[in-house]
């Protein structure tokens, strides 16, 4: 089994499950945390990296046409 990071495994169930991914940024937002509101969103990007480059390829692996 390949290790891999916690903000991609995190990243990972932000994609899973995004109203958790919501209800985590109001909460830390709430906390006036800076540093645990940097790495949140440190996640969330990586988060919307992942996303964006698996809608640029379909199940095959070829660009999509949208």
């Amino acid at each position: 089994m390949k290790d891999r990071s916690h903000d991609e495994a995190t990243a990972e169930q932000f994609q899973l499950d995004p109203d958790y991914a919501a209800e985590l940024l109001a909460e830390v937002r709430l906390s006036n945390d800076p540093a645990e509101l940097a790495i949140l969103l440190r996640q969330l990007a990586k988060n919307s990296r992942q996303v964006g480059v698996k809608s640029l390829t379909n199940a095959k692996g070829n660009p999509s046409s949208k």
